[in-house]
Protein backbone atom coordinates (compact mmCIF):
# COMPACT_ATOMS: atom_id res chain seq x y z
CA UNK A 1 0.00 0.00 0.00
CA UNK A 2 2.81 2.47 0.70
CA UNK A 3 3.63 2.42 -3.03
CA UNK A 4 0.24 3.97 -3.73
CA UNK A 5 1.09 7.11 -1.78
CA UNK A 6 4.61 7.26 -3.15
CA UNK A 7 3.87 6.75 -6.84
CA UNK A 8 0.49 8.21 -7.70
CA UNK A 9 0.20 11.87 -8.60
CA UNK A 10 -2.30 13.96 -6.67
CA UNK A 11 -4.39 15.64 -9.35
CA UNK A 12 -6.43 17.79 -7.01
CA UNK A 13 -6.34 20.74 -9.38
CA UNK A 14 -7.64 18.98 -12.48
CA UNK A 15 -10.40 17.27 -10.48
CA UNK A 16 -11.49 20.49 -8.79
CA UNK A 17 -11.33 22.58 -11.96
CA UNK A 18 -12.74 19.84 -14.21
CA UNK A 19 -10.42 20.82 -17.01
CA UNK A 20 -7.47 19.42 -18.92
CA UNK A 21 -3.87 20.03 -17.91
CA UNK A 22 -2.72 23.56 -18.66
CA UNK A 23 -1.13 26.49 -16.87
CA UNK A 24 -3.24 28.38 -14.34
CA UNK A 25 -3.05 31.74 -12.60
CA UNK A 26 -1.22 30.94 -9.40
CA UNK A 27 0.75 32.31 -6.47
CA UNK A 28 3.75 30.33 -5.27
CA UNK A 29 4.56 30.59 -1.55
CA UNK A 30 8.15 29.67 -0.67
CA UNK A 31 9.56 28.27 2.55
CA UNK A 32 11.66 31.41 3.02
CA UNK A 33 8.49 33.51 3.24
CA UNK A 34 8.65 35.00 -0.26
CA UNK A 35 5.99 34.59 -2.94
CA UNK A 36 5.72 34.92 -6.71
CA UNK A 37 2.65 35.32 -8.93
CA UNK A 38 2.17 34.15 -12.50
CA UNK A 39 1.17 31.04 -14.45
CA UNK A 40 1.92 27.55 -13.10
CA UNK A 41 1.31 23.95 -14.10
CA UNK A 42 -0.70 21.62 -11.90
CA UNK A 43 1.25 20.16 -9.01
CA UNK A 44 2.12 16.48 -9.20
CA UNK A 45 3.83 14.11 -6.80
CA UNK A 46 5.60 12.59 -9.78
CA UNK A 47 7.43 15.84 -10.56
CA UNK A 48 10.32 17.38 -8.62
CA UNK A 49 9.92 20.74 -10.36
CA UNK A 50 6.96 22.97 -11.21
CA UNK A 51 6.76 24.86 -14.52
CA UNK A 52 6.15 28.56 -13.85
CA UNK A 53 6.04 31.85 -15.78
CA UNK A 54 6.15 34.94 -13.58
CA UNK A 55 3.85 37.87 -14.34
CA UNK A 56 5.59 40.30 -16.68
CA UNK A 57 7.90 37.63 -18.05
CA UNK A 58 7.69 35.23 -20.99
CA UNK A 59 10.40 32.92 -19.69
CA UNK A 60 9.29 29.53 -18.36
CA UNK A 61 11.12 28.44 -15.22
CA UNK A 62 11.34 25.12 -13.41
CA UNK A 63 10.83 25.74 -9.69
CA UNK A 64 12.13 23.06 -7.32
CA UNK A 65 9.22 21.60 -5.37
CA UNK A 66 11.22 21.29 -2.15
CA UNK A 67 11.51 25.10 -2.03
CA UNK A 68 7.73 25.54 -1.87
CA UNK A 69 5.36 25.68 1.08
CA UNK A 70 2.10 25.91 -0.87
CA UNK A 71 0.57 26.98 -4.19
CA UNK A 72 -2.67 28.94 -4.56
CA UNK A 73 -4.41 28.47 -7.90
CA UNK A 74 -7.32 30.48 -9.31
CA UNK A 75 -10.11 28.39 -10.80
CA UNK A 76 -10.67 29.79 -14.33
CA UNK A 77 -14.34 28.78 -14.19
CA UNK A 78 -15.33 30.83 -11.14
CA UNK A 79 -12.20 32.80 -10.11
CA UNK A 80 -12.18 31.09 -6.72
CA UNK A 81 -8.85 30.21 -5.07
CA UNK A 82 -7.74 26.64 -4.38
CA UNK A 83 -4.67 26.08 -2.21
CA UNK A 84 -2.56 22.94 -2.04
CA UNK A 85 0.23 22.49 0.50
CA UNK A 86 3.45 20.49 0.18
CA UNK A 87 3.88 18.52 3.39
CA UNK A 88 5.76 15.63 4.93
CA UNK A 89 3.08 12.96 5.39
CA UNK A 90 3.20 10.27 8.08
CA UNK A 91 1.67 6.84 7.65
CA UNK A 92 1.66 3.36 9.21
CA UNK A 93 0.92 0.44 6.91
CA UNK A 94 2.82 -2.68 7.83
CA UNK A 95 3.92 -1.85 11.38
CA UNK A 96 3.74 0.74 14.14
CA UNK A 97 7.01 2.19 12.92
CA UNK A 98 6.19 5.41 11.05
CA UNK A 99 7.17 6.03 7.45
CA UNK A 100 6.97 9.32 5.63
CA UNK A 101 7.12 10.96 2.24
CA UNK A 102 6.33 14.41 0.88
CA UNK A 103 3.19 15.11 -1.12
CA UNK A 104 0.57 17.68 -2.11
CA UNK A 105 -2.60 17.87 -0.01
CA UNK A 106 -5.57 20.22 0.28
CA UNK A 107 -6.97 21.40 3.62
CA UNK A 108 -10.71 20.83 3.78
CA UNK A 109 -11.53 21.74 7.40
CA UNK A 110 -10.21 22.90 10.76
CA UNK A 111 -11.91 21.76 13.95
CA UNK A 112 -10.28 22.85 17.18
CA UNK A 113 -6.95 21.06 17.50
CA UNK A 114 -7.27 19.00 14.31
CA UNK A 115 -7.05 19.99 10.64
CA UNK A 116 -8.29 17.65 7.91
CA UNK A 117 -6.61 17.31 4.52
CA UNK A 118 -7.43 15.30 1.43
CA UNK A 119 -5.49 14.11 -1.57
CA UNK A 120 -6.91 12.53 -4.73
CA UNK A 121 -4.91 10.15 -6.90
CA UNK A 122 -5.52 8.34 -10.17
CA UNK A 123 -3.61 5.47 -11.74
CA UNK A 124 -4.36 4.92 -15.44
CA UNK A 125 -3.38 1.27 -15.19
CA UNK A 126 -1.57 -0.81 -17.80
CA UNK A 127 -3.32 -1.92 -20.98
CA UNK A 128 -2.21 -4.09 -23.85
CA UNK A 129 -4.07 -4.45 -27.13
CA UNK A 130 -7.03 -6.32 -25.64
CA UNK A 131 -7.25 -5.89 -21.87
CA UNK A 132 -5.84 -4.21 -18.77
CA UNK A 133 -3.08 -6.16 -17.07
CA UNK A 134 -3.36 -3.55 -14.28
CA UNK A 135 -6.80 -1.95 -13.98
CA UNK A 136 -7.21 1.84 -13.58
CA UNK A 137 -7.84 2.88 -10.01
CA UNK A 138 -8.71 5.93 -7.92
CA UNK A 139 -7.60 6.72 -4.39
CA UNK A 140 -8.72 9.26 -1.81
CA UNK A 141 -6.36 9.82 1.13
CA UNK A 142 -7.56 11.59 4.28
CA UNK A 143 -5.03 13.13 6.66
CA UNK A 144 -5.36 14.60 10.16
CA UNK A 145 -2.96 17.16 11.56
CA UNK A 146 -2.86 17.74 15.33
CA UNK A 147 -1.97 21.37 16.05
CA UNK A 148 1.39 22.01 14.33
CA UNK A 149 2.47 18.39 13.99
CA UNK A 150 2.91 16.62 10.65
CA UNK A 151 -0.23 15.35 8.88
CA UNK A 152 -0.96 11.66 9.46
CA UNK A 153 -2.79 9.41 7.04
CA UNK A 154 -6.01 8.34 8.77
CA UNK A 155 -8.20 6.74 6.15
CA UNK A 156 -8.17 5.88 2.46
CA UNK A 157 -10.87 4.94 -0.02
CA UNK A 158 -9.78 3.27 -3.24
CA UNK A 159 -11.52 1.64 -6.16
CA UNK A 160 -9.46 -1.54 -6.01
CA UNK A 161 -9.58 -4.12 -3.24
CA UNK A 162 -6.97 -3.71 -0.53
CA UNK A 163 -6.10 -6.68 1.70
CA UNK A 164 -6.28 -6.02 5.45
CA UNK A 165 -7.75 -2.54 4.97
CA UNK A 166 -9.53 -2.62 8.34
CA UNK A 167 -6.32 -3.49 10.15
CA UNK A 168 -4.42 -0.79 8.30
CA UNK A 169 -7.01 1.87 9.18
CA UNK A 170 -7.05 0.76 12.83
CA UNK A 171 -3.28 1.14 12.95
CA UNK A 172 -3.45 4.64 11.42
CA UNK A 173 -6.15 5.73 13.89
CA UNK A 174 -4.32 4.25 16.86
CA UNK A 175 -1.01 5.91 16.12
CA UNK A 176 -2.60 9.32 15.63
CA UNK A 177 -4.96 9.31 18.61
CA UNK A 178 -3.23 7.09 21.19
CA UNK A 179 -1.65 9.98 23.11
CA UNK A 180 -4.39 12.57 22.66
CA UNK A 181 -7.54 10.42 22.96
CA UNK A 182 -6.89 6.78 23.97
CA UNK A 183 -10.63 6.22 24.59
CA UNK A 184 -11.26 6.91 20.89
CA UNK A 185 -8.74 4.22 19.95
CA UNK A 186 -10.39 1.57 22.14
CA UNK A 187 -13.91 2.48 20.98
CA UNK A 188 -12.84 2.45 17.32
CA UNK A 189 -11.22 -0.97 17.73
CA UNK A 190 -14.40 -2.24 19.42
CA UNK A 191 -16.55 -1.04 16.52
CA UNK A 192 -18.33 1.67 18.53
CA UNK A 193 -17.13 4.28 16.03
CA UNK A 194 -17.41 3.61 12.29
CA UNK A 195 -16.26 5.55 9.24
CA UNK A 196 -18.98 5.40 6.59
CA UNK A 197 -18.97 6.99 3.13
CA UNK A 198 -15.56 8.57 3.80
CA UNK A 199 -16.99 10.61 6.69
CA UNK A 200 -13.81 10.83 8.74
CA UNK A 201 -15.42 13.71 10.61
CA UNK A 202 -16.96 11.11 12.93
CA UNK A 203 -13.52 10.75 14.52
CA UNK A 204 -13.12 14.49 15.01
CA UNK A 205 -16.63 14.79 16.46
CA UNK A 206 -15.79 12.08 18.98
CA UNK A 207 -12.48 13.73 19.85
CA UNK A 208 -14.09 17.17 20.27
CA UNK A 209 -16.73 15.73 22.59
CA UNK A 210 -14.48 13.54 24.73
CA UNK A 211 -10.86 14.63 24.54
CA UNK A 212 -10.41 18.13 23.09
CA UNK A 213 -8.14 20.49 25.01
CA UNK A 214 -10.65 23.22 24.13
CA UNK A 215 -13.38 21.71 26.30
Amino acid sequence: MSKIIQLLAFIIISVSFNTKAQQFDATLYFLDGSKRTGKADMVSNEETKLAFIENGSKKKEKIKINLLDKVEYINPKNNQPLTVEYRELIYYFLSDKPKSNYGWIKKISISGDISTYVGYSYDAGVRNAYYYSVKPSELYNFFFQYKNEKPHLIYFDNSMWTPNKKQIVKRQVKNFFINICPKLVSDFNDGKIEIKNNEVKVLIDYYEKNCSTNN
